[in-house]
């Protein structure tokens, strides 16, 4: 297995440095920031690899996942059924006004107009609803080297921007309140988020939870 991800099959998502688990502490994290904001509704998860956010998320709300991956799609259906389907959201319609949460882990860099993306999102979204999600902090020393290794080792990578560029973005799509904050990642299944003013200087992650 190569190190090197240019396509999203399996070596993409497991390979010989990492695999995500089901229940990792990541995505208790995920969770936790989740619930502070909506404790129940209608959930959607974009780029949703091999389902184990939504597996979680299912103790909660009523899951939907769209995967663009057929590897990553064919193993979140054996999990989650037909709750799962195979898309591209740059070209899939999203019914209007119907989600309460849409989450967005670590997808919009991989998009070539994400703006185009957000508004899409933004438009699927109940009043009150709410986009929760990261991409990588291309800020500071630590933040920029890290989005250059990824960018290095991903070569599907091409939006990554600072955060100003993308709070410009969330705004611009209609989002009335924008949060960002950090986190730090150890290996794909361990991270902690960063809240306080500090959390742009030391991340490598940049979550934002934007409301509609």
């Amino acid at each position: 297995m190569s190190i090197i991800k240019k396509d999203y099959d399996k070596n993409y998502f497991e390979n010989a440095f990492y695999k995500e688990k089901p229940e990792s502490q990541r995505n208790r994290n995920r969770i936790r920031e989740l619930i502070r904001h909506k404790k129940r509704g209608k959930l959607l998860e974009v780029g949703c690899g091999e389902g184990n956010f939504l597996k979680e998320a299912e103790k909660y709300f009523d899951i939907e996942g769209v995967e663009f991956s057929k590897y990553a799609t064919n193993k979140a259906k054996r999990i989650l059924g037909d709750n799962v389907s195979r898309g591209n959201i740059e070209n899939i319609s999203l019914q209007p006004a119907y989600y309460d949460v849409i989450m967005v882990f670590n997808l919009l860099e991989h998009l070539g107009e994400p703006m185009k993306t957000i508004k899409k999102l933004f438009d699927a979204l109940k009043e009150g609803g709410i986009l929760i999600g990261s991409v990588p902090n291309n800020f500071g020393i630590i933040g920029g080297l890290a989005t250059a290794l990824s960018n290095i080792i991903d070569k599907t990578h091409c939006s990554t921007y600072s955060p100003s560029i993308w709070h410009e973005y969330f705004t611009e799509s209609g989002f009335n309140e924008v949060q960002f904050f950090g986190e730090i990642t150890i290996g794909r299944n361990r991270s902690f988020y960063v809240k306080n003013i500090f959390w742009k200087f030391i991340s490598f992650n940049l979550i934002f939870v934007c409301k509609k």
